[in-house]
């Protein structure tokens, strides 16, 4: 039987509050959709990311240091002082905890028929979870997770608005993603999809509905539905609040030169930054796999869409290196890639 144990501190609450400061200085909320605002416990949505309005200024530095955090494990590894004076600002802002109890109650009698269905659906991850760590959460989307580890653990952050759809959402997500990206060259939105279906259109779904009455929107459709001018305006006006660019152009050409936020992008090869030159250049637009292949692959005696699609991945893992969320390049199938700057 899988073991589930719900954790919250003001420690865990720092932890979460910096991961999502990460997401928002790098873009990656930007570049997916997400709208960002101020906290208040009657926020949710699939595309809005809560997020407490406190003087981060007090912290010498912190956008910029929060930037260096590596949020691909949970919990997160950064630096203790930067954690500790996060944690000085979220006691004495004196918010309410989330409240968990009742989503806690409803998980335990769930878990084993939730569970049993996604190992039916996808057996080769069947056993393969010893332990879900759930950390509740005021903040941020309605959830953030690792993938699963060696141990069989599976840590995920939860808002207190969310319940066992999330949760599910998170397992399914945790299961698959690694697979998704290292197997087929996948991207975020395309594992998105993938859990979106199993649990809306999968004999999970009546399952989850059985324990989970309140309406669930799936992340791709909720991030993907028309936004309220007046959301995105106050999203803007928050961003120049706290200190961060509305609208920043991440990346941009010094010369022949591909630069993130105006500094050289770091280890790359002749090929990859004759691509990145390529997909800056068409910043927003469809770089085609010909104007690709004839723009930086025509010496290239190997030269074909498997090439592209290779240099591409390496791309996306050197900009996570940097900062910067892989995201940013979005396949368009059948046509090419697309930089959203």
């Amino acid at each position: 039987m899988v073991k589930t144990v719900w954790e919250y501190s003001i420690k865990t609450e720092a932890e979460r509050l910096l991961h999502c400061a990460h997401q928002m200085a790098v873009g990656f909320y930007r570049v997916n959709n997400f709208i960002v605002l101020p906290y208040t416990p009657k926020i949710g949505g699939a595309h809005i990311v809560t997020f407490p309005d406190l003087p981060y200024n007090k912290i010498p530095r912190f956008w910029e240091k929060i930037k260096k955090i590596d949020i691909q494990v949970l919990p997160i590894r950064v630096n203790k002082s930067i954690l500790e004076q996060t944690a000085k600002l979220l006691e004495k802002a004196d918010l309410p905890a989330p409240e968990f109890e009742n989503t806690k109650n409803q998980w335990g009698k769930a878990q084993n028929e939730i569970l049993s269905e996604i190992y039916r659906i996808i057996p080769s991850k069947k056993g393969s979870i010893k332990e879900i760590i759930i950390y509740p959460t005021s903040f941020g989307t309605s959830t953030s997770f690792n993938w699963l580890n060696a141990n069989g653990k599976i840590i995920m952050y939860l808002r207190q608005d969310q319940s066992i759809a999330s949760i599910t959402e998170a397992i399914i997500t945790s299961l698959t993603r690694k697979d998704i990206f290292e197997k087929l060259d996948g991207v975020w939105q395309e594992s998105e999809i993938v859990t979106d279906w199993i649990i809306t259109q999968s004999s999970l779904a009546a399952i989850v509905k059985k324990y989970d009455q309140t309406p669930f929107l799936p992340t791709i459709k909720g991030v993907r539905i028309k936004q309220q001018a007046r959301l995105i305006e106050k999203s803007d006006r928050f961003y120049q609040k706290l200190g961060l660019p509305v609208n920043p152009k991440v990346f941009s050409l010094n010369g022949l030169t591909p630069e993130i936020n105006k500094k050289p992008v770091e280890n790359l090869s002749a090929l990859e930054k004759s691509v990145l030159r390529l997909l800056i250049q068409k910043s927003n637009n469809v770089a085609t796999f010909d104007e690709l292949g004839d723009a930086t692959l025509k010496n290239e005696e190997n030269y074909s869409l498997y090439a592209i699609a290779k240099t591409i991945e390496r791309l996306r893992n050197k900009l996570e290196a940097n900062g910067i969320s892989s995201s940013c390049i979005q396949t368009l199938r059948g046509q090419g890639y697309v930089l959203r700057n």
